[in-house]
C-alpha cells in the first residue's frame, strides 16, 4: 500500500470544520475583524508521527496545501512581521536566562494519564493568483494522535483540511480572483492542487506499534521511556558526530523528537541539548503563529537563491510546552517578493494541545 492509499483510508467520515470553528482557531472574522486569541490548555509533553506516519506526513506535504471545497470565506491567518524575530545576538547567558524556566517547567510536569495526545495544525505556504497580483496561501491540516502508554500503540487521524490567506491584506486580491477555494497545479513550483481530492480517505490509522527515530537510532516505545535524562548523554545520541549536518538540519531533527511521549526529565534534557546547539539565540516577547505569548530559541534556517530564513522553536514559559515550530522569512527569494515578506511564517507546526489524557478516540 502506498502513502496515498494510506491517506485515502484515513479520510472516511472526517468532519470538515465550520466557519465558527475556523474563526475560533485563527481569530479571523468576515470583514477583517479579529477576535481575541483564546488561551488553550497545554501540557509540555509531545509526540511525533514517526515510522510509517513519517511517510504519511511526507505524502501530505508532497500534496502541499489543502482547502475546504465548500468554503465561502478564507480562513485568514494574519502573520505579518513576527514579534520576537532575533536580532542576531548570541550568548549562552541570554539563552539560559530565557530557557531556564522552560526547562524547569518541563521537568516538573507529571506523566499522568493512560495515553499521550497531540492535536497539531500543519501549515505550508505557496503562491496563488497570477502575475504581479500573486498572493500567499497556507495549506492547513489538523492531525490528532493518541499513543497508549500500555503497549505503546498509536492511533492517528486527519481531523480536517482547509486553507487560509497568509496575510489579511491579501483579501482584496482573493476577492478580485473571484473568491476561489481551490487552485490548480503550479508547474513553476511543482505545488500540487489546492485542495486535492481527499474525499475517499479511509478510517483512522488505529492501534499500530510505533517506532521513534532518535538521532541515528530507531527506538521502540519502551526504549524511548528508558532514555537517559543527562543532556551530555542525549547529545551523543541526537547530534551528528561527523559534523556534516547543518544547524537547521540538526534543529529540525531534534524538534521532531519533541513531539514524542518523552518522560518529563528526558524532555528537559532535550531542551538543554537545543540550548547548546551552536548559534542558538534567545527569543523573548514572541508570539506563535496563532498569537499565543511565547519565549524560545532562534537558529539560522538557511539562505541562498530560495531566500534567507530563521528557524523558531517557541515554548510556553509557564508549562514548558512546545507551542510552535516555525520557519520565518528574513529575506524572500526574488521570485516570491510579490507575496512573501520579511517576518512571514512560511511553514509551521502549531501544537494546539498536547499532553497526557485518560480519553481515547471514539
Amino acid at each position: 500500500m502506498n502513502e496515498l492509499d494510506h491517506l485515502r483510508r484515513m479520510r472516511a467520515d472526517v468532519r470538515e470544520p465550520g466557519i465558527e470553528e475556523l474563526a475560533l482557531r485563527t481569530g479571523w472574522r468576515p470583514g477583517g475583524d479579529r477576535s481575541p486569541s483564546r488561551p488553550r490548555p497545554l501540557s509540555p509533553l509531545p509526540l511525533t508521527l514517526s515510522g510509517a506516519a513519517v511517510l504519511v506526513a511526507a505524502a501530505v506535504f508532497a500534496l502541499l496545501v489543502l482547502g475546504p471545497v465548500d468554503a465561502t470565506d478564507p480562513d485568514t491567518v494574519s502573520v505579518g512581521p513576527v514579534p520576537g524575530v532575533s536580532d542576531g545576538a548570541e550568548g549562552t547567558g541570554g539563552v539560559e536566562e530565557v530557557m531556564g524556566p522552560v526547562v524547569e517547567a518541563a521537568r516538573a510536569q507529571e506523566a499522568d494519564g493512560g495515553a499521550w495526545h497531540t492535536r497539531t495544525v500543519r501549515g505550508s505556504s505557496r503562491s496563488a493568483g497570477s502575475g504581479e497580483e500573486r498572493y500567499g496561501i497556507y495549506g492547513l491540516q489538523v492531525w490528532e494522535t493518541w499513543t497508549a502508554m500500555e503497549g505503546g500503540t498509536t492511533t492517528s487521524r486527519v481531523v480536517s483540511t482547509d486553507w487560509s490567506l497568509i496575510r489579511q491584506e491579501d483579501q482584496d486580491a482573493w476577492e478580485r480572483d473571484g473568491r476561489p477555494t481551490s487552485w490548480p497545479h503550479d508547474p513553476e513550483t511543482g505545488s500540487g492542487e489546492v485542495p486535492p481530492d481527499m474525499s475517499d480517505l479511509g478510517p483512522p490509522d488505529e492501534g499500530r506499534p510505533w517506532s521513534y527515530p532518535f538521532g541515528t537510532q530507531v527506538l521502540t516505545f519502551e526504549e524511548l521511556q528508558a532514555l537517559p535524562s543527562d543532556p551530555g548523554e542525549l547529545s551523543e545520541l541526537l547530534l551528528d558526530a561527523s559534523g556534516e549536518a547543518t544547524v537547521d538540519q540538526t534543529v529540525q531533527s531534534i524538534a521532531h523528537v519533541l513531539e514524542y511521549p518523552l518522560p518529563p526529565e528526558v524532555r528537559a534534557g532535550v531542551y538543554t541539548v537545543l540550548m547548546r546547539v551552536p548559534g542558538a539565540r534567545p527569543l523573548e516577547g514572541a508570539t506563535d503563529v496563532s498569537g499565543r505569548p511565547a519565549v524560545g530559541l532562534a537558529y539560522d534556517g538557511g539562505s541562498g537563491e530560495s531566500g534567507e530564513y530563521e528557524h523558531h522553536l517557541l515554548f510556553d514559559p509557564e508549562t514548558g510546552a512546545l507551542l510552535s515550530d516555525e520557519l520565518v522569512v528574513l529575506e524572500p527569494a526574488a521570485s516570491e517578493t510579490a507575496w512573501r515578506r520579511p517576518g512571514d511564517v512560511t511553514t509551521y507546526r502549531l501544537f494546539e494541545s498536547m499532553g497526557w489524557t485518560y480519553e481515547w478516540p471514539e
